[in-house]
């Protein structure tokens, strides 16, 4: 009897065996095909080159010429496609379509702009409102920014501080001596920036106006801020080196920061002794751009009340956010003139019309000098570099699957040169962007056509805009309706070669020679 129970027990036992073995493999099919239904449902990844082990495509990027690289890339893979640096995958967009789908149709995705260490450094750990995520101390602060601190009207207020400065830097150029252009052009818009953002009551550093305070050193430390922004840094491609610093390049700019925040500082103390003085019945200071920061920074409700370091980041994004790109394209409007004669005439014989032939270029004729406006869009049309967004959460762009925290490239060089785009996309034609040319109007400066991009677009379009687009025609109108430049003896053919930045610098800097046109009443001392 016991052996029969012990036998019936056995069999029992080995029936359930079967029976969950079974179960096990039809539960295991069952997530095998639904996983697999599932996968060749989802998007594929885009296409692209294939790198090597650990490092993927890095050891062939080269940091100079990626706007070049990228748009060759898209020549073989096509419009969109991906990369890997190191882990990090990369996502190059070359057409205004698939910009459009990056800007517009997934705007929440790609609010956030990619952020190397070295400028999260020198914004204040990233509190700038170019680094800041997109979230609601961003929005805070751009609100601020866009409406109240550089809205029209205020940049309207400080117009007799920039044009004082920029006069000043006109007065500064020595006639009939190589001249070199970008640094001419930097000077003026480094001075009038800061002349708008604290020369009002702070006093300036030459009789009559002129450069404000600090200028000088201010424009020194850009210049050293944009070689270490420029320098690859191997924490960015690896994280998890970041602490090591093994370059040493973030300990150089740590230092650099604390210069700038120097300034800043030392600035805010002599405004604040001022209002004291003011107090006490002393003169009105003018009104300037840090005067009505202090104002918004003692409401209640203001965001930068609350903390001094989105204060004093609002006041950096503002001295130095866009001062060198502004610069380089200057440099870029006159080296392209220089080669088109004919350009060159006409938009002189605007400004002799419109400002007249002994004036001083003034704000208020911008809005008339048309040429010169399309002159200033042709030049960011064949000079703006590559546009870097971050995936905030995985999506599909092309009909390909975007993985979150991948680094998104809008190849912003390669759209305003595409021929599909553009009819002879390689010569420059500010003619193209006159209104009586027939898609002349619907290009403006905010990115409302994809075709053109020059300060990016949707959420994430360039916050100081407006005075960008003001420094760069006030800037060039007044060194061509001051002097007529011309080339060194011997050099007959301009360099085009650029680098690689925000905007693409150019390798061999400009040097032109100033010859005064009609000074009158400039009052420029014409030293040979």
């Amino acid at each position: 009897m016991a052996t029969f129970l012990i036998s019936r027990f056995q069999d029992e036992t080995s029936a359930a065996s079967l029976w969950a073995i079974t179960a096990a493999i039809i539960i295991s099919a069952g997530i095998w095909l639904r996983r697999s239904l599932r996968t060749s449902k989802s998007p594929p990844p885009p296409p692209g080159p294939r790198g090597l082990p650990m490092v993927g495509y890095l050891p062939f990027l080269h940091s100079d010429s990626l706007h070049r690289q990228f748009a060759d890339l898209a020549e073989a893979h096509g419009p969109i496609y991906k990369l890997k640096a190191a882990n990090k995958p990369m996502i190059v967009v070359s057409s205004p379509a698939l910009a459009k789908e990056v800007i517009q149709a997934h705007k929440s995705t790609f609010s956030t702009r990619l952020a190397p260490v070295v400028a999260k450094i020198f914004s204040y750990d990233g509190n700038e409102v170019a680094m800041l995520p997109y979230g609601p101390d961003w929005a805070a602060m751009r609100k601020v920014l866009a409406r109240e601190v550089i809205s029209n009207q205020a940049l309207d207020a400080c117009r007799a501080l920039r044009e004082g400065a920029v006069l000043a830097g006109i007065r500064e150029i020595r006639a009939g001596e190589p001249t070199g252009v970008f640094e001419a052009a930097f000077k003026m818009v480094v001075d009038s920036t800061l002349a708008m953002l604290w020369g009002g009551g702070g006093g300036s550093e030459s009789e009559g106006g002129g450069a404000p305070i600090f200028a000088a050193e201010y424009r020194q430390a850009i210049g050293e801020m944009t070689v270490l922004l420029g320098r690859p840094n191997v924490s960015d491609a690896f994280p998890l080196l970041t602490r090591f610093d093994l370059q040493g390049i973030q300990g150089q700019a740590t230092k650099l920061a604390k210069r700038f925040d120097c300034i800043i500082t030392s600035v805010i103390e002599r405004r604040l002794k001022d209002l004291e003085d003011l107090s006490s019945g002393k003169s009105v200071p003018s009104k300037d751009l840090l005067q009505i920061l202090l104002e918004i920074q003692s409401r209640e409700d203001s965001l930068i009340a609350s903390s001094s370091l989105h204060f004093k980041a609002m006041i950096q994004d503002i001295a130095s956010g866009g001062t060198e790109s502004i610069a380089i394209l200057l440099e870029w409007a006159m080296t392209e003139l220089l080669s088109n004669k004919e350009a060159m005439t006409k938009i002189q014989q605007e400004l002799d019309l419109i400002v007249g032939p002994n004036n001083f270029v003034e704000q208020r004729h911008l809005k008339e000098l048309n040429y010169l406006n399309a002159v200033v869009k042709e030049t960011c049309r064949l000079h703006l570099g590559l546009t870097p967004r971050l995936a905030g959460q995985p999506c599909t762009i092309g009909g390909y699957h975007i993985p979150k925290g991948a680094a998104v490239f809008v190849n912003t060089w390669a759209i305003h040169r595409d021929p599909q785009n553009w009819a002879e996309p390689l010569q420059f034609r500010p003619e193209r962007f006159l209104d009586s040319c027939e898609d002349g109007p619907r290009f403006d400066f905010m990115g409302s056509s994809f075709q053109f991009l020059p300060f990016g677009s949707g959420r994430r379009v360039c916050v100081g805009l407006n005075l960008a687009e003001r420094l760069m025609k006030y800037v060039l109108a007044s060194m061509l309706h001051s002097f007529e430049w011309k080339l060194p003896d011997g050099e007959e053919k301009l360099d085009f070669s650029d680098k690689l930045g925000v905007v693409a610098k150019k390798v061999k800097p400009l040097v032109a020679i100033p010859f005064p046109r009609r000074l009158g009443k400039l009052g420029c001392e014409v030293q040979f």
